[in-house]
Formats: structure tokens, C-alpha cells, sequence
């Protein structure tokens, strides 16, 4: 599509970049920002009437979503049908049942407005808790709207004929539910919505289908019409409403470059990761769900550098067998063997809430009980799932690591309590196999304390995202202070390099699985600076492939012992932009259109989660 909208105002939004792809269409409002809700009190004659609509409602969208979660696990995978269980197991809470219909019972409010009141309070609840339970607001939000309509006399389905699309669309709205992509199944189309994140249910689920996604972006359902046209960019995280002849010719040439990159794809898959000098560099998949094993093959990775083991405890009340954990985890290990796979245990808490090992709220949940404390307190949850790895690991291509370690002192008990799983299995006859044990470093303690950890562990495993946010204390959810969130801040680039330097002397490998690893200008860097592997999302890996087979590995140890003097975050991403950009750019890498190459004028017009940028 190539028309643009001249009679009408330019804008660019910024949100989260929470599925990867491109896309040039109309726009589609599919959802508003609440359903209409009335307050008012029913005489006694009219109560069981109303108890009646509730209930009826509540019936339909369970049959809505039942019917919806069936298709997606015919259609896309049985993790992501787990999203619509967890959508049913909130409409069966009987406290949250019961307490509408004392509403209605006691107070004589109607049952749109009873249901209003109960939503209400656990909307509060969920956004007290950390990053994880925000994000399942939208997922409270959904069910908020379905029964709402379906109390209306409305329909919770989407807003025009889907069979009548034949062509490409952009939906966009203040909130999307998942159950709305599985309408649109086997449609080419994208996502734009004012809330949400990169862990929500619905990006997970964009992810899984391929589809372009944008989400946090404020307010672009208030300032967007049916029809109007839109530029995605789910890799960068842009939109643009209502682009110039510019941004269409940009962008149909990064649509042709992600497609033509998706063909290299064939003829890249088989080929080593290893620079023009003839160094090596693993690159390894970070995945999250066990049915990712055939997706880590077809993208080229050499293992999994990080299988974030969490995503099989949300979602449920009740704590995932040993049954259950051992299958997911044989499932990768036996298919993706002789290739290595790395699980990282339960790291729960902080962003990522655990319903069946809950805690009380905390302030600061990304510094409080959370991921290895968890596990050294819940030593049951914790044996479950060592127990589980170990049999996993028959074919001797698992490797386990411990994440948030901030000490010898929770190493050794962590690696204790692994020998007591595995003196308890050999008692059971199970034969233990040879597994790797690893720490993960992403507390500015651990790093002060390397040299000590490197002699305990087989490999280190850089998780960046925690350490940059603890290292230079910034939250990473906090959209205040973003801008403070620097991967190439000088000391995060001093605690990486003190790691690798440490793990050397010690003989044993280094990997970063944290994003920095699959950004361009960060990957030369880490690779400058010694790093043995790198793990992403399986996406990136072969945009990163691309641009190690076109290094020297000498010319980027250099140009790292440079940035490494530099004292100012600043000069850091000039020198490396200087030095990298047109290298990058010349390989056609779809992720190096950024915020930042828009110009001055252009930036003035960009909203950042709602609000406009300051330049």
C-alpha cells in the first residue's frame, strides 16, 4: 500500500516494540476504552432477575472463550491455549462470583454495575503488584468488557466482518484481547493498542503468530480514524499515523528488507556463526515455552541459551507435577539434542508474580523475594523442579543455572540442594547425568565477587536486564526514567568485562542472554569484549549471524578497549555509531531503524506512552 493522507495531520507514537515485523495499512478500531456502564438501584422484585443476567453472561463468555482457546490449540500450540485457561480459572473464582451477587443481593445494584464495582477492586490489586501482574490487567480487562456486553444484550466479537477483510489491516484500541487475534487467524494483520506491554498475553501471543505489534502507546485510539493510514514497526516500537511519501518509501524498503531477510534465512540457517578472522561465537535461542524447539532449528541457533522455565508455573493455581516439568523440559533437551540446552530455575517474583507461591505485596518487588530466594526458601518448589531437570537431562546436553545469585553463600546452598535431588533419584534408581551448573550475574555484588563464583560454577550466564536496571538503579518498568536505562553506561560496560575477564582466568565459557545481546551495535560490543556465546530471542539470530560473518574479530577487540576508557555514555554511542552504522545499515539489518534517526522536527511530533517527547 503505498497512498498516503495529506489532508491530515502527521503523528508518530512511541510504545513497546513487542512483536517484530512491519507493516504499511488501514487502520481498524476494534475495541473502545470501556463498555458503558449505568449505577443504578434495582427494587427487590428485580434482583433475581439481574442474578440471572449475571450468570446467563458469565455463561456465554465462558462458552466464548472455551470456544476460542479449542481453535487455538488446533491452530497455533497448547501453550498458547494456556492463555484462555487462565481467562476461564478468573471467571471460575467463586469469590469473585459471589461477590457480584451479594452486590446485587445486598446493595440492589444492578449486575453490570455489581460486576463494575468487583472489577474495579481487583484491577487496584493487580496494578499494586509487580510488572507481570499489570500486564495481566488486560487480561482482567477482556473479561471485564465481554460481560459487559454480553449484560448490554451486545456481542463481544469483533466490531465489523472479519470475512469481509481482503487485505491487510492494522487493529488497533485502548486494549486488544487475545481471543480477538484468533478471529483474525489466517488474516495478514498487526497490532496497535494504547496499553499493554511485552510480556502480556496478547504479545506472547502476537509473537507466536508472527504478527507485527506495537503496545503502550498511550493514547493512539484517541487520536487515530477508521481507515486512517499506518505505519507498524513492531521491531523499533514506532507508528505512524497518517505517514508522509518518506515514510512510505522507508518503510516498503525495510518491509522488502525483513522479507528478503526471512528468504536468507535458507541459505544463512546452515552456516557458522564464526567473524571473517575465524572466531567463533555461539549463538544460542532464549525461548519460554517447550514447543519452541522447532523454531530454535529452522532460525540457525546452535542450542538454547536461556529456556525461562517461570513461564510453566503462570497461568495456573496450582504448582506444575514433576510429571509435568520433566515432559516440557524433555521435550526440548531430546529434540534439540546433541545440541545444548540451558534452563534457568524458577525466577519468579519481582515482574513475573507467582500465583501458587504467592507473597504479600511488596514496595520494591524487583529487589525482594524473588527468583533464587524463592527457590532457598521454597526448597519444595525448588527439589521439584531440580528433580524434574535431572531426568530431563538423560541425554547429557542440559545445562542449569542459577539467576539472581548474589553470593558464594546462596551458590553453595543452591548447589547442595542439587546434590540432595541427586542422591535422592540414585536411591530411586535413576541414573544422573552429566549436567552443567552455572550462575547467572546481574547483581553489582555478584560481579564484585566473580573471581570467587567463577571457581564454583561451570559457566556464567550475563542476565543484562537485571543488571543494568541494579547496577545504575533504574527500574526498567518505570517509563519516568527510561531514558536512564543505558546498556552502554560505562560501568555496566566495566561489570561485563570484569565477568568475562574473571570466567577466563577460570577456563570456563561466558554467554549474555539478556537484549543487549541481540542489538546490533551492543552484540559487536559484548563480542569486542570477549563474550563466548550469545542467546536472543530466535529472531534475531540471524540478523546477528549476519553481521559476525562480516567482523573481524581483532578490529572489534580494538575498538572495545577503546569504549572501555570512556567515562560518559554519550561518547560511548557516538564512537559506536560512528564506527558501526553504516556497516549495519549496508547489511540491511531490519532492527536499526530506531526513534533516534527521526529528525528534530519529526521528534517533536512523537508520543511516548502518551505523552509528547522532550527534545
Amino acid at each position: 500500500m503505498s497512498e498516503t493522507s495529506p489532508s491530515k495531520p502527521r503523528k508518530i507514537f512511541v510504545g513497546s516494540a513487542a512483536s517484530p515485523g512491519y507493516v504499511i495499512a488501514k487502520a481498524h478500531l476494534v475495541v473502545h476504552h470501556r463498555v458503558a456502564v449505568s449505577s443504578t438501584r434495582i427494587p427487590k422484585s428485580s434482583v433475581s432477575n439481574n442474578i440471572e443476567y449475571f450468570r446467563r453472561a458469565v455463561k456465554q463468555v465462558k462458552q466464548e472463550i472455551t470456544r476460542i482457546r479449542d481453535i487455538t490449540l488446533e491452530k497455533v500450540g497448547r501453550d498458547e491455549a494456556k492463555i484462555f485457561d487462565s481467562h476461564l480459572l478468573m471467571l471460575q473464582d467463586p469469590s469473585l462470583i459471589e461477590d457480584v451477587l451479594k452486590l446485587i443481593r445486598t446493595e440492589n445494584w444492578n449486575a453490570g454495575y455489581a460486576f463494575h464495582l468487583r472489577m474495579q477492586e481487583l484491577f487496584a490489586q493487580f496494578e499494586k503488584g509487580g510488572k507481570l501482574l499489570k500486564d495481566r490487567t488486560q487480561d482482567l480487562k477482556d473479561l471485564y468488557n465481554r460481560i459487559l456486553l454480553h449484560l448490554n444484550g451486545g456481542e463481544s466479537e469483533p466490531e465489523f466482518p472479519v470475512e469481509d477483510l481482503k487485505e491487510e489491516v492494522v487493529l488497533v484500541g485502548y486494549t486488544i484481547g487475545p481471543n480477538m487475534l484468533m478471529h483474525f487467524e489466517n488474516r495478514k494483520f498487526a497490532l496497535a493498542m494504547d496499553t499493554g506491554s511485552v510480556t502480556s498475553h496478547v504479545s506472547i501471543l502476537a509473537r507466536s503468530m508472527q504478527i507485527p505489534a506495537v503496545m503502550g502507546l498511550g493514547s493512539i485510539s484517541e487520536s487515530i480514524s477508521d481507515g486512517d493510514i499506518l505505519v507498524i514497526d513492531g521491531t523499533s516500537g514506532i507508528v505512524i499515523v497518517n505517514p508522509d511519501e518518506n515514510d512510505i518509501k522507508k518503510y516498503s524498503k525495510q518491509i522488502e528488507v525483513f522479507q528478503n531477510q526471512k528468504l536468507e534465512l535458507l541459505t544463512m540457517k546452515d552456516l557458522e556463526s564464526v567473524t571473517m578472522d575465524g572466531k567463533y561465537i555461539k549463538l544460542c535461542a532464549n525461548i519460554e515455552r517447550y514447543n519452541e524447539a522447532n523454531e530454535v532449528l529452522s532460525f540457525g541457533a546452535t542450542g538454547v541459551g536461556l529456556y525461562r522455565s517461570e513461564f510453566l508455573y503462570f497461568g495456573r493455581e496450582t504448582l506444575p507435577t514433576l510429571k509435568e516439568q520433566s515432559e516440557a523440559y524433555s521435550e526440548v533437551t531430546h529434540k534439540l539434542y546433541p545440541l545444548p540446552v540451558t534452563i534457568r530455575t524458577l525466577d519468579a517474583g519481582g515482574d513475573k508474580m507467582l500465583a501458587s507461591a504467592s507473597a504479600d505485596a511488596e514496595n520494591n518487588p524487583f529487589m525482594g523475594w524473588r527468583s533464587i530466594r524463592i527457590c532457598l526458601d521454597r526448597k519444595d518448589i525448588f527439589k521439584e523442579q531440580l528433580k524434574a531437570l535431572i531426568i530431563a537431562g538423560d541425554k547429557g546436553n542440559l545445562k542449569i543455572m542459577f539467576p539472581m545469585i548474589s553470593g558464594i553463600g546462596e551458590l553453595e546452598r543452591a548447589k547442595e540442594i542439587y546434590g540432595e535431588c541427586c542422591e535422592e533419584l540414585e536411591k530411586k534408581g535413576v541414573k544422573i547425568p552429566q549436567i552443567e551448573i552455572g550462575a547467572m550475574i546481574e547483581i553489582p555484588s555478584a560481579v564484585l565477587m566473580v573471581d570467587e563464583l567463577a571457581r564454583m560454577v561451570d559457566f556464567f550466564s550475563i542476565g543484562t536486564n537485571d543488571l543494568i536496571q541494579f547496577t545504575l538503579a533504574v527500574d526498567r518498568s518505570n517509563g519516568k526514567i527510561a531514558n536512564m536505562y543505558e546498556p552502554h553506561h560505562p560501568a555496566v560496560l566495566r561489570a561485563i568485562k570484569m565477568t568475562i575477564d574473571a570466567a577466563h582466568r577460570e577456563g570456563i565459557p561466558v554467554c549474555v542472554c539478556g537484549e543487549m545481546a541481540s542489538d546490533p551495535l551492543s552484540s559487536l560490543l559484548l563480542v569486542g569484549l570477549g563474550v563466548d556465546e550469545l542467546s536472543m530471542s530466535s529472531w534475531s539470530i540471524m540478523e546477528c549471524k549476519k553481521i559476525i560473518r562480516s567482523i573481524n574479530y581483532d578490529e572489534v577487540r580494538a575498538t572495545a578497549a577503546e569504549v572501555i576508557k570512556f567515562g560518559d555514555t554519550d561518547s560511548i554511542n557516538n564512537y559506536l555509531r560512528k564506527k558501526y552504522s553504516n556497516k549495519i545499515k549496508s547489511l540491511g539489518i531490519s532492527s536499526f531503524i530506531t526513534s533516534k534517526e527521526f529528525s528534530a522536527s519529526d521528534r517533536a511530533l512523537v508520543r511516548v506512552n502518551g505523552q509528547i517527547e522532550r527534545i
